[in-house]
């Protein structure tokens, strides 16, 4: 990935709690005096929810989107659909130091989940967990949040480090990295940047160590790992839901990217 790694491997979560419901439109939240207690990602089942600062343009979630809401942030949130369903995972975050730690100062789009919904359904099993009061789900609560956080930052460009990316083609890396499960040609990259393809291609390779097409299969082999961690699928449906088309030639990716058969990690998980 793109980011700071030693940020991420310092970042400890606490405080974790999920609110989940229905709300009709005109519902508000209103955060404008004191601002929010607690970092919190936002998730949209169906509906919408558009977010006022007073400072910038509003910001609207709609179907299947997510956004992080900043500690601290002052804002009035409004449901604005006839019927919103949603979940909510509010946190804290700290480094090292016990210094808290907010990933964006404003209120931020981290764009859609999967087909398989595993953002959503990671949530949604972080609030069965907050309603068990043992120490076996206080501490799955934890693994939770830390897999939110890695699903959030797999899916969202906003957590990469873009000071380190060429300006000339941050708009074709931003593209890749939020369409990595569709097989769109380079060219299609090197459009959204406005570049040529060889452009793109050599300041990528030179970005990355790798080609923009490698990239985006490391892309999917991390997202497979999480989905073959997370149980519940089979190796050939997480291939599909990576977007291999070929099962085959998935499990020897798979092996030469992690060193183990995708069948290996999905029994280790069972075996934990």
């Amino acid at each position: 990935m793109t980011g700071n790694t030693q940020f991420f491997d310092d970042l400890h979560v606490f405080d974790v709690s999920v609110i989940s419901g229905i709300r009709p439109c005109g519902r508000t939240s209103d955060h404008s005096g004191h601002g929010r207690k607690n970092n919190g990602i936002l998730y949209v089942w169906t509906g919408e929810a558009t977010f006022f600062d007073g400072s910038r343009e509003s910001v609207v979630v709609q179907d299947g989107e997510m956004a992080f809401l900043p500690k601290h942030k002052k804002y009035r949130m409004q449901y604005t659909a006839e019927s919103t369903t949603f979940v909510v995972v509010n946190f804290d975050l700290c480094d090292k130091n016990g210094a808290g730690v907010t990933l964006f100062e404003d209120i931020t789009l981290l764009g859609r989940d999967d087909a398989t919904h595993r953002i959503a359904r990671t949530m949604m099993n972080l609030e069965l967990c907050s309603t068990a009061k043992t120490v076996e789900a206080t501490l799955r609560k934890k693994e939770l949040a830390y897999r939110l956080l890695g699903a959030i930052y797999s899916t969202s460009p906003h957590l990469s480090s873009r000071g380190e990316i060429d300006p000339k083609i941050t708009d074709g890396v931003h593209l890749l990295e939020q369409t990595y499960l569709e097989n769109l040609p380079i060219a299609r990259y090197a459009e959204a940047s406005h570049v040529s393809i060889n452009t793109f291609r050599g300041i990528f390779q030179k970005r990355f160590g790798m080609s923009p097409l490698k990239y985006r299969n490391h892309l999917r082999i991390e997202r497979a790992r999480e989905l073959l961690l997370e149980g519940g699928f089979t190796v050939a449906e997480v291939a599909y839901a990576s977007g291999f088309e070929n099962v085959g030639y998935f499990c020897r990716y798979y092996r030469q990217i992690t060193g183990e058969a995708p069948g290996e990690t999905k029994k280790r998980n069972q075996s934990d």
